[in-house]
């Protein structure tokens, strides 16, 4: 089992309705990918909400294909809008 701590930024954030919590992840998450569609599925105030964002794992922005690894730090950022 891997054990990821989550942090959520903004509009995410406000979804979840809490900064960070540390998860357990399923055996079949081990990408981010996979981690994007089991919060979706797991957390309905994030359904449809995630394609937009972007992850950083332990401070360096990922792609999907990336692999997470137990211990890692993974950051939720939503686009930013305003000017």
């Amino acid at each position: 089992m891997i054990r990821i701590k989550l942090l959520y930024f903004a509009g995410v954030r406000d979804a979840v309705g809490k900064p960070e919590e540390t998860v357990e992840l399923p055996s079949e998450v081990r990408s981010v990918v996979e981690l994007s569609g089991h919060m979706e599925k797991t957390r309905a105030a994030l359904s449809g909400r995630l394609d937009s964002v972007r992850f950083a794992v332990n401070e360096t922005f990922v792609d999907g294909e990336h692999v997470l690894s137990d211990g890692d730090v993974v950051a939720l950022i939503p686009p930013v809008a305003g000017g």
